[in-house]
């Protein structure tokens, strides 16, 4: 049976395969979303308690809270009524000083507010307005609260507040209590404020101290025996306790419906156990305090036990659940998870259940994490500023979504693939004549006559050797190397040619027009690169299949040990050529390179030659030949090595001219990339946008930095006023750092044999390179006439000054984000675990510049410790060419 079900496992497409697949992560899913779902046991309510603190209904912005209408008034008071006979106010201000009058026909009793703020002259106005309306209204008001949390605030004194208590208590009947309303660590602080107080109005709100829900009328309860045991002959009162339905976690503080249901039906019950006299904060939700109070995403908004529109939030009685949405986001996310799944799992290449499994997997975590951004911005009253970053940050979780799934598909494909691709390969009966091309400006002498003698000992005897130095003004630098080609026979061709246009594509095209009749192929390396004489022995059997037109090998390097940079380098180097060109040859669709590549000439005529306006022109001439619909085969073995780039600046301009030049590709050929219309097959057209995409996320990883560290002094700057982001938006990119990371971390040591060690060098240069390439995607896509630059090979050092003034973009970013995470602590919010993630996120950004950093240091050190060491091995002795 076992043996039978692992038969139909391996059936032709893996269709049971990914069947089985989605089955199980999609039924992980379900799991999740249930998870969240469970029951919370809560006393039921009659509905009815004994006060609630009011500002009207429909407020949702700053007009409406400073217009209020009677009408309005009226028709909250009606409501109201219903289940409590007493309100609480804030202020006489803004149409409020008409609350007692019409409080009155609905039988309720009024706690009038007093707004005491830092400007006196107000204070004063608010006192005459507000002593007006409580006298005129005597019979409905039974206190009166002078300031509310005015001394916490440091708006007043105490002095002064007790000044504002004593001229109202001596203007209204004793009836009347008058008192102020403070935070309960405030009334211990500043206990002399209450010896004028009739009551002691202590605010208890456990959420904003990080209790969690079920022990929060516990903490309620013991610091209310705080404030009696520090005012032990006045009666207290709690001014404001309540729970929000949403907002940020504090400590273990969660706002949601369900919590703020559980906590006030659990508090109506004790406070009538006790007697105590209280104040539900609050009627409605305040919509207005999302932008005024800048904490929308948090829980300013959200305490009403109606929301705005004056509707219940929560059941007064029966069974608390704790996300009864659960089935309605369990389904979507099954939908888009099956959906995307089956276009994804269906398309990639066939791999082991284990493959697709985690595809599937990753799937789901896409999903579920779009989901949950969904969840996140569907806050019924979500501030502006969290729009604006919802706004801005919306094209990064979807380019990490994307980078995820295409890293994923690779990944997947390169652990678990079960086809090969198999390119014919014949030995030819007549050796064709290989015309091989070395293209060079202003390059040391003793290396390319190394280059030079390396080839001149090629095992195969029917080749051509074009060496074309171009634009190289010093007579002294090529002179050397022309005498040594005459030495080394007829097949050594050398040519000097000044003003020559179109960077390395106008000599490459000079060269063809030098090149012998008879050459039936065109092979280009770099003069830097020594080449084994089994070369052209090895790679010309895979021209076997006319449709083939490119057979290229990997850029290899001979000095990769000499130093820790270089070691660094070659690492990163690696990881391309022996896992994305492995994988990308698979689907016919490898990156050509200008070196240790041979092109079929009548196909390179056909197309065109190389293209002039383009500073990446290997890559360009092989994507127009896949759309020109021949192939390509990619032998994975070192058949030459060149040498890797003396310092970080010459290894960033390399890198800066491959992304810029992928760029002005991708803008030439967007046609055929996204639209088709060519001979590009759809893995062909995949395979080169998403190789792309990594480059385009560091792109766009370059604005979030200064996003983020903007937003970050902003939140410093103005703590009332802008909060810290949507934890959502942290976590998109954490994950798609996490990505990047993990690839590495995991194919490096099966698929690149360099161990852990090797695939933390390769991450560190990898990140060191980050800002490079995100300068380079911008540049490319909004301009087009950057110059091609050669990279310098034996490079003079770089003094360590020298290497630290080449990075000073990373340093001034890295200290800019330093100091960011030093507001962010500053400011203290260590309650709510989105501030740790934040944290967390600006870290991750300030990674990448501290790898270039580091990397300088390194790349220096290096250069100091071998200045004696030569760059290139020896020229060996001049080879008679046949």
């Amino acid at each position: 049976m076992i043996e039978r079900l692992r038969a139909l496992l391996r059936g032709r497409g893996g269709i049971i395969r990914i069947g089985l697949a989605l089955f199980l992560v999609v039924s992980a899913s379900a799991l999740f979303w249930a998870s969240r779902d469970y029951t919370l046991v809560a006393p039921d309510w009659d509905g009815l308690v004994r006060g609630v603190t009011y500002y009207p209904s429909h407020t949702y912005d700053s007009y409406q809270f400073k217009h209020v209408t009677p009408d309005r008034i009226d028709a909250d008071m009606a409501q109201l009524s219903r289940f409590t006979g007493h309100v609480r106010t804030y202020t006489v201000n803004y149409g409020l000083d008409k609350v007692p009058e019409i409080a009155r026909r609905y039988g309720l009793t009024v706690s009038v507010g007093i707004w005491i703020g830092a400007d006196l002259d107000k204070n004063e106005i608010e006192l005459e307005k507000a002593l007006g309306a409580i006298l005129a209204n005597r019979r409905v008001v039974d206190r009166v609260i002078v300031g509310n949390e005015s001394v916490m605030r440091g708006d007043v004194t105490g002095d002064q507040l007790n000044g504002y208590i004593k001229r109202v208590r001596k203007a209204l009947p004793a009836r009347i209590k008058v008192t102020t309303a403070e935070t309960w660590s405030t009334w211990l602080l500043h206990p002399e404020v209450g010896q004028y107080c009739d009551v002691i109005f202590v605010h208890l709100l456990p959420y904003w101290e990080g209790a969690d829900v079920r022990t929060a009328n516990g903490f309620l309860q013991s610091h209310y025996n705080l404030v009696q045991d520090e005012f032990p002959d006045k009666p207290i009162v709690i001014g404001e306790v309540g729970w929000p339905s949403q907002g940020r976690t504090m400590n273990n503080a969660e706002a949601n419906p369900a919590n703020q249901a559980f906590f006030i039906r659990n508090f109506v019950q004790l406070a009538l156990n006790k007697g105590y006299d209280y104040y539900i904060i609050e009627a409605y939700d305040q919509p207005w305090k999302a932008a005024h109070e800048g904490k929308g995403g948090s829980a300013g908004a959200y305490w009403g036990l109606f929301n705005a529109e004056g509707q219940p939030k929560f059941h007064f009685t029966g069974d608390v659940r704790s996300f009864p949405e659960w089935r309605k986001y369990t389904f979507v996310a099954a939908l888009f998870s099956l959906l995307l799944g089956l276009v994804i799992l269906s398309r990639m290449p066939r791999v082991k259940a284990i493959g697709y499994f985690v595809m599937g997997g990753l799937v789901v975590l896409v999903t579920s994490g779009i989901l949950l951004l969904f969840d996140t911005t569907s806050l019924n009253y979500i501030d502006p500023y969290n729009i604006a970053m919802i706004i801005l940050m919306s094209p990064l979780v979807l380019l990490a979504s994307i980078v995820v799934l295409t890293e994923g598909i690779e990944m997947a494909a390169v652990l678990w693939r079960v086809e090969r691709r198999a390119v014919k390969a014949e030995i030819p009966e007549v050796a064709p004549l290989v015309s091989i091309h070395v293209p060079c400006y202003n390059e040391p002498p003793d290396m390319m006559i190394a280059t030079l003698n390396a080839l001149a000992e090629l095992d195969y005897e029917n080749f051509e050797v074009v060496i074309l130095d171009n634009n190289t003004p010093d007579e002294e630098t090529w002179r050397p190397v022309q005498a040594h080609c005459a030495a080394l026979g007829p097949r050594f061709r050398f040519f000097h040619f000044s003003g020559v246009k179109g960077f390395k594509a106008g000599a490459l095209n000079i060269a063809m027009t030098l090149t012998h009749p008879d050459a039936k192929y065109i092979a280009v390396i770099d003069s830097d690169y020594l080449v084994e004489p089994n070369w052209l022995r090895l790679t010309l059997p895979y021209f076997a299949e006319e449709r083939i037109a490119i057979v290229q090998g990997p850029q290899d390097y001979r000095d990769g040990q000499e130093s820790l940079f270089k070691a660094m380098c070659y690492e990163e180097y690696r990881g391309f050529f022996h896992i994305g060109m492995v994988e990308r040859n698979e689907s016919d669709a490898i990156i050509q390179h200008g070196t240790m590549t041979i092109v079929r000439r009548d196909k390179l005529d056909e197309v065109g030659g190389w293209a002039t306006w383009c500073i990446t022109e290997d890559t360009e001439l092989g994507l127009r030949l896949f759309e020109a619909g021949y192939g390509a085969a990619y032998i994975p073995q070192s058949m030459g090595r060149g040498v890797i780039p003396d310092t970080l600046k010459a290894f960033q301009g390399q890198r800066y001219r491959w992304v810029y030049g992928a760029m002005q590709i991708l803008k030439k050929h967007s046609k055929a990339i996204f639209q088709g219309g060519s001979k590009l097959s759809l893995a062909q057209r995949y395979h080169f946008l998403s190789g792309w995409l990594p480059w385009i996320s560091d792109g766009l990883g370059l604005v979030v930095t200064f996003i983020a560290i903007a937003w970050t002094f902003a939140m410093w700057a103005a703590p009332r006023y802008v909060d810290v982001p949507l934890p959502v938006l942290s976590g998109a990119a954490l994950a798609l750092f996490a990505a990047k990371m993990a690839k590495t971390l995991l194919l490096y040591p099966s698929k690149v044999r360099s161990g852990m060690r090797g695939a933390f060098l390769a991450a560190v240069a990898g990140l060191a390179l980050t800002h490079t390439v995100s300068k380079a995607v911008w540049s490319g896509i909004f301009t087009s006439g950057v110059p091609f630059f050669r990279t310098p090979k034996m490079a003079d050092e770089a003094m360590l000054s020298q290497a630290l003034r080449g990075v000073w973009q990373e340093t001034t970013l890295f200290a800019a984000i330093i100091l960011a995470i030093c507001s962010v602590i500053s400011t203290g919010r260590y309650d709510d675990p989105a501030s740790w993630l934040w944290i967390v996120m600006l870290g991750v950004q300030s990674l990448p510049y501290a790898a270039t950093v580091v990397t300088a240091a390194i790349s220096a050190r290096a250069q100091a410790k071998d200045r004696s060491k030569p760059d290139v091995p020896a020229a060996p002795p001049i080879a008679k060419a046949a």
